[in-house]
């Protein structure tokens, strides 16, 4: 995890007030080269790390049963992530059923830089990921570029679960098309 990633994340975490009485899913949370759950060391906060693989940082493989026990989740984390999922429609659209109405979600990943890691689906546009967060169903609040984050120059969109009554976009299961 560099530098750039921890820090807009810290920003987002003390921003939505996340770090005591909330429940916090990191989605990729497996501990490769730092991780996001150093910021939620108060007794008074959960923190649940999602991955595809258990590991360290790692509480709840995604879609497994336990996964399917999850609800009312207050906020959803994810960074340098999205790039490594296939099916990014899918993982965003259960990641939507388990939160509460107005819940936000930050997901840092990169819009530039080399393949890194596989496996490797690509880095994402501001466009391609405001329609990944539009399908399914998120109110896209801002989704930014950092172009001193060299090489990666991170992509970080933050959005939320309509509340109650308020506009919600049509979900769909729909392919985003990929910028040229």
């Amino acid at each position: 995890m560099h530098g750039t990633s921890m820090e807009t994340m810290r920003k987002f975490v003390k921003d939505n007030d996340l770090r005591e009485n909330k429940v916090v899913l990191d989605i990729g949370a497996y501990d490769v080269n730092g991780s996001y759950k150093t910021f939620f060391d108060s007794p008074k906060s959960k923190y649940i790390g999602v991955d595809i693989r258990y590991g360290p940082g790692v509480d709840i493989i995604f879609d497994s049963t336990a996964w399917h026990y999850l609800h009312d989740i207050d906020a959803v984390i994810s960074g340098q992530t999205f790039e490594h999922v296939e099916n990014r429609s899918y993982l965003l659209s259960k990641v939507f059923d388990v939160m509460k109405p107005g819940a936000p979600i930050c997901i840092i990943a990169p819009s530039a830089g080399p393949e890194r890691d596989l496996p490797w689906h690509g880095n994402l546009s501001e466009k391609e990921m405001r329609g990944y967060m539009e399908a399914a169903g998120f109110i896209v609040d801002s989704c930014t570029i950092n172009k001193e984050s060299q090489p990666w120059e991170d992509l970080c969109c933050i959005a939320h679960k309509p509340k109650e009554g308020e506009r919600k976009p049509i979900r769909q299961e729909r392919k985003v098309e990929v910028d040229k």
